[in-house]
C-alpha cells in the first residue's frame, strides 16, 4: 500500500508510508508524520513547537475487505 492509496482509502493526509506488517488476518501500516508545523487546536495560534516523543499509538483504520487494518 502506497501513501497515495492510504489517502483515498482511508482519508490519510500529512503521512509518510513506511512498511506494513501482516499479524493473525490484521494489517499494520507503519507511518510517519511530514507536518513541519501545526496550530493549536485549542486557540488557533501558530506559535508552537513539535516535541517528538518517539511513543507509537494504533489508529483502527476502516476495514477493506475482511481484514482488519490499523495505522500507527
Amino acid at each position: 500500500m502506497t501513501t497515495s492509496s492510504l489517502y483515498h482509502t482511508q482519508g490519510i493526509r500529512g503521512f509518510k508510508y513506511q512498511k506494513t506488517e501482516r499479524k493473525n488476518g490484521t494489517e499494520y501500516y507503519y507511518l510517519h508524520s511530514t507536518a513541519a508545523h501545526l496550530t493549536c487546536p485549542c486557540c488557533g495560534s501558530a506559535q508552537t513547537s513539535l516535541v517528538k516523543t518517539g511513543k507509537t499509538r494504533n489508529i483502527r483504520a476502516l476495514h477493506i475487505g475482511l481484514k482488519k487494518r490499523f495505522c500507527g
